[in-house]
């Protein structure tokens, strides 16, 4: 002690007291103070942003890691590398109404935990919206019409715009609230208010998700993955179950009934069937590959789905077979249920077909070039088709072409989207989201820096959302 006491005297302590941890009086071992509360919204409505502000310090001066515990039942919200007594801004949205006690606890890097916050109490009041969108899935709806009730921007301004860390090959869908969903290749689905800020996001690990996220009425998400699993997760973004197929999800979308159930393609030769609880209803396996998603009849008794051995599949809603149609090519894309319950689909030789209810032909007609994509059908039947050569088609509901238009130099993954106006959007290979008008001219262009692959989803207040291979989702809205 009296070397320390001469030590202190001369000023060498601090130079000394790493060979001399008897006279340590940093305690690095010791825990860091519980955290304390600031100040906070104590009350505000559902959704609204909530915001704590909180300080804990730490005896040696080391980071922090807050974990928060909202009170929800949702997973702890985890903040790293915080200074030691800076004063720290939580913040959070509850979605249900409810009262709510907030607290949090701090781990140093020596991993010494801090004891818990006093619980900070917060109400909250109002209604929770919860359901699907109009747009609540791949092309809108289990049909794939790709045809909104609302109409889309006369004159496009970008209103904001997200950035993943990845290219985003998922198109979107919105729930009753107009929040916005999307998955990308950087292994996260996110939730969006609709002003652009993020709800909530979702990480499935080294999964990318390539296909469209399906909204139910209870407000949870179904999508696949490139891991060869299917998620549903709940209005809070947190997972209810994941249930594996045999292969990789890349393409095909996943769809929902009225009840819940999941239907879902793969590249293991199979149409699957997940009930609500995640168990597989059942397991269809055809001889190809199904890179396309399902369509229900719009009295979802039968399922349609198209593979790479060139058939389209009617499959009965407990997994049978009810009937098969030969395409003269594989077939790649979607089909899609018009207001008359025909079949509409097309294949690798571009040839578009049309199918009665009952599997046989009503017509067929020759594109020239592969079609990969979903066809749009308008409730006045009228079809729209891409196809790889970037023509876009518009034909009758006897198959007669209308019009046809060179839209880009090649056609990308993206099917066309149809407003109440009959306003065409599409993504292009060339990087832009292109509108062209019922007759079949440029209305507008709005141009992105690299390839857009994703069909655009049209919101309830006639926004255009899209991602691009850039790892931006960008929202269009009328100027």
């Amino acid at each position: 002690m009296r070397l320390c006491r001469g030590l202190f005297a001369t000023g060498l302590l601090s130079a000394i007291l790493a060979v001399l941890p008897g006279c340590d009086t940093a305690t690095p071992n010791a825990a860091p103070s519980a955290p304390r509360v600031i100040r906070g919204t104590d009350s505000a409505a559902v959704d609204a942003r909530v915001e704590i502000l909180v300080v804990a310090n730490d005896p040696a001066g080391m980071a922090l890691t807050y974990e928060v515990d909202w009170g929800d039942g949702r997973t702890l919200d985890v903040h790293a590398n915080i200074e030691s007594g800076l004063w720290y801004t939580l913040s959070h949205h509850f979605f249900t109404a409810g009262i709510y006690h907030m607290r949090c606890r701090a781990t140093n890097a020596a991993g010494r935990i801090s004891p818990w916050s006093a619980p900070f109490r917060i109400v909250i009041a109002g209604e929770a919206i919860v359901g699907r969108g109009d747009w609540w899935m791949y092309m809108r709806d289990a049909q794939h019409s790709g045809h909104s009730p609302f109409a889309g921007p006369s004159v496009p301004v970008l209103s904001w715009k997200i950035q993943t860390a990845s290219p985003i090959r998922s198109s979107a869908s919105y729930d009753a609230a107009g929040n916005l969903y999307f998955g990308s290749d950087d292994f996260n689905l996110r939730a969006v208010y609709p002003d652009g800020q993020l709800r909530w996001q979702y990480s499935t690990g080294l999964a990318r998700i390539r296909n469209t996220p399906a909204v139910h009425s209870d407000g949870s998400t179904a999508f696949g993955s490139s891991s060869a699993n299917v998620y549903l997760l709940d209005g809070w973004g947190e997972k209810r179950w994941n249930s594996s197929v045999a292969s990789p999800i890349l393409r095909s979308n996943a769809v929902r009934d009225s009840e819940g159930r999941i239907y879902i393609g793969g590249q293991d030769h199979a149409l699957s069937c997940f009930a609500r609880d995640g168990s597989q209803h059942w397991r269809f396996v055809t001889g190809g590959a199904m890179e396309g998603s399902p369509a229900l009849a719009r009295d979802e008794q039968t399922v349609y789905i198209g593979g790479r051995d060139q058939l389209l599949y009617a499959v009965t809603r407990d997994g049978r077979q009810a009937w098969t149609y030969a395409a003269a090519a594989p077939i790649s894309g979607s089909p899609s249920v018009g207001p008359t319950n025909h079949i509409y689909f097309g294949d690798e030789a571009g040839w578009l077909y049309a199918l009665r209810p009952d599997g046989s032909l009503a017509w067929r007609r020759l594109l020239h070039a592969p079609i990969r994509t979903t066809p749009a059908v308008t409730r006045e039947g009228v079809l729209h088709s891409i196809t790889s050569e970037g023509k876009l088609f518009a034909l009758d509901g006897e198959g007669r072409i209308i019009w046809d238009l060179l839209v880009a130099q090649a056609g990308g993954e993206g099917s066309p989207a149809v407003d109440v106006h009959g306003t065409i959007y599409l993504g292009t290979p060339d990087g832009a989201l292109v509108a062209i008008s019922s007759a079949g001219q440029f209305r507008w262009r709005f141009d992105v820096t690299d390839a857009v692959h994703t069909t655009p989803a049209i919101g309830p207040d006639g926004s255009i959302a899209f991602g691009c291979d850039d790892g931006w989702l960008y929202m269009l809205r009328e100027r």
